[in-house]
């Protein structure tokens, strides 16, 4: 998929070291070489896109990604805050919601890729993703409750963005 090769061994390097930070978790998936084919395919996809995104951006608006949004730090702290919680919830969650959720979410498989390699069907995916994004809008619901007069959002806007 890349075009060049110190990109792609860039790629697998990420890949490994993903596999190695959530190396309890890998005990459920059943189809392990289908799984670790989609995540560097996933990967290479993403850098494809993201590089294609950066040279249609004008240079004028180049510093808007790459800047950060607040050097606010308290924005900077609640930014922090809600990232130690987000990922808090993640953990809690039962191993195999967490999984089904961080393959459709942060691999961007399908509900298919997803049945075929855990070897469930379709419809447990959308079971499992369902509960673990439930169980994610009570935390950010929580969350914004909590930090309402410091953020210049609405509720529905605020839990949009991360569901």
């Amino acid at each position: 998929y890349l075009p060049r090769y110190d990109l792609a061994e860039d790629i697998v390097s990420e890949v490994l070291l993903k596999l190695l930070q959530k190396r309890e978790s890998l005990l459920t998936i059943k189809n392990f070489d289908g799984y670790l084919f989609k995540m560097v395919k996933n990967k290479s996809l993403n850098l494809l896109k993201s590089k294609e995104l950066l040279n249609n951006i004008p240079i004028d608006d180049i510093n808007d990604y790459l800047i950060p949004e607040s050097t606010d730090p308290e924005k900077t702290l609640i930014n922090a805050s809600l990232g130690e919680k987000l990922d808090s919830v993640i953990q809690k969650l039962p191993p195999k919601r967490r999984l089904v959720f961080k393959m459709i979410k942060d691999e961007h498989m399908s509900y298919r890729e997803v049945a075929e390699i855990l070897e469930i069907s379709e419809r447990t995916v959308e079971v499992h993703l369902k509960l673990a994004i439930e169980n994610l809008r009570t935390a950010l619901k929580q969350f914004y409750d909590e930090h309402q007069g410091h953020l210049s959002i609405s509720k529905s806007r605020f839990l949009s963005i991360f569901l």
